[in-house]
């Protein structure tokens, strides 16, 4: 189980050291079977596996190409395109306005991480 998440955009996985606990979010480009999808964030693709086990898959009917939805897992594969193993699946179809939020969100939270920031109470 991915225990601490950190916010990712696809491109920001390659050639990271693994495994990694991850928290992206995109939509579903295409499915293969009833346990991986490929995953879409406009900077990139991420094959998603080990999806019938995640949290918040209720069946395969769930996983349906075009959803927009929040995967949060463990990168075992870096490389090529990048691979999850998912713990967690949110469905977010119903929140497009983060779909157009997501990226500025990582990059803020990779900000914050780093220090450059500080939040603002």
């Amino acid at each position: 189980m991915a225990t601490n998440p950190v916010k990712y955009l696809s491109k920001n996985l390659i050639n990271k050291a693994t495994p990694l606990d991850v928290w992206l979010q995109g939509t579903i480009e295409q499915t293969v079977g009833n346990d991986v999808i490929i995953l879409s964030d406009n900077c990139g693709k991420v094959k998603i596996t080990k999806c019938e086990t995640a949290d918040g898959v209720i069946d395969k009917n769930t996983l349906c190409k075009g959803t927009y939805c929040c995967i949060i897992g463990v990168a075992v594969k870096t490389t090529g395109l990048p691979e999850i193993h998912a713990t967690k699946y949110i469905d977010l179809s119903k929140h497009s306005a983060m779909k157009d939020a997501w990226e500025t969100e990582v990059k803020e939270a990779q900000l914050l991480l780093q220090g450059k920031i500080l939040p603002m109470l």
